[in-house]
């Protein structure tokens, strides 16, 4: 009975990291050249070439890797609202042509956010400023804005603009998420680059989808409760 139990236990393990894995597979190859030119931008030595790896990054954005983190978003809400049995490959395309249009706006408003921010970031830190504390509450806060805009769009049938407008007002008022998703994505994102560098092909992407949308769902079914009561 409990080799049975065991069995069944690796059994379960085993087919959410294929789940993981797969998925974030999926996820790098919509956006290989964004993963080539990232790559690329850890070994060259140039700051010219740096600059103009980040622009060309930062002009693909919109059109890769907003439509492509949408979709993932997609894939792993079904996940957690308990529909596990979808097909990968096929529930990635239909969400990725579904919300083409709302996330490539979404980067056409978000990368120059994010450009702005990391430019005045590079920019204090140069002069040691204490503005940077600043800066990295903002970052914080754009982190918990985007990740929102995501599970906003794939969670909910509403206008671009509401979305917007409605990821905006989440991040400003749930600021345990705020912190929480902060805190995932720097030790997922420091566990990939420092202790186990195969988990940025094997699962990053999704496993930081993963715990954004879980920490969005359990905010939203809280608000839920509190108005049905």
């Amino acid at each position: 009975m409990e080799s049975s139990t065991l069995i069944g236990r690796l059994y379960i393990v085993s087919e959410w990291i294929v789940r993981f894995t797969l998925s974030n597979i999926l996820w790098i190859l919509f956006n290989l050249p964004i993963a080539y030119l990232a790559f690329n931008s850890i070994v060259i030595n140039t700051p010219e070439q740096l600059i103009v790896n980040f622009v060309i990054i930062a002009l693909l954005s919109p059109f890769l890797f907003f439509p492509s983190t949408t979709a993932l978003f997609a894939v792993v809400r079904k996940w957690i609202i308990g529909e596990l049995d979808i097909s990968l490959i096929k529930s990635f395309i239909k969400f990725y042509k579904e919300n083409y249009k709302k996330s490539m706006f979404g980067g056409m408003i978000f990368v120059p956010l994010w450009g702005i921010l990391l430019f005045d970031y590079y920019y204090f830190s140069t002069l040691n400023s204490p503005l940077l504390y600043v800066f990295l509450l903002v970052s914080m806060f754009m982190l918990v804005f985007t990740t929102n805009f995501f599970c906003n769009l794939v969670h909910y049938h509403l206008s671009f603009l509401y979305v917007l407008k409605n990821s905006f007002l989440l991040s400003v008022g749930k600021p345990l998420q705020t912190i929480g998703i902060t805190l995932g994505f720097i030790i997922l994102v420091y566990v990939s680059f420092n202790l186990f560098s195969p988990l940025i092909l094997l699962g990053l992407g999704s496993l930081i989808a993963f715990l954004s949308f879980y920490l969005y769902y359990k905010g939203v079914e809280q608000e839920q409760v509190h108005e049905d009561s």
